[in-house]
């Protein structure tokens, strides 16, 4: 573990690879699952079993244009291996945001 003190890395169960559906998946696809999982373990808690990011900040994350994230986004949810919606988010104030993010739901 002493080499990946100064890094990041990402801890995956085995399972993932015996999905049918996620060995379909294209390569580009596979890295975005990856990340929404980097992410479901970054922004859910106790009482959530989903989270949000806008489209500008998951394609940051997965190093992309917003036009590819949203092309790969696509054969991710066709596949079934996650769920998502459109939601606002609270403000502290109890008002809702007036930009729109993607809600997800990872189901493997």
């Amino acid at each position: 573990m002493a080499k990946y003190k100064d890094g990041n890395f990402l801890q995956v169960s085995r399972e993932v690879f015996k999905n049918a559906e996620f060995i379909k998946l294209s390569d580009s696809a596979k890295w975005l699952m990856f990340v929404l999982m980097e992410n479901e373990h970054k922004f859910t808690g106790l009482n959530e079993d989903f989270f949000f990011r806008s489209n500008e900040d998951l394609a940051k994350d997965c190093g992309w244009q917003r036009s590819k994230l949203c092309r790969i986004k696509d054969e991710v949810v066709k596949s079934g291996l996650i769920k998502t919606w459109q939601m606002h988010w609270l403000h502290d104030d109890g008002k809702k945001s007036e930009k729109h993010v993607t809600a997800y739901r990872l189901k493997i």
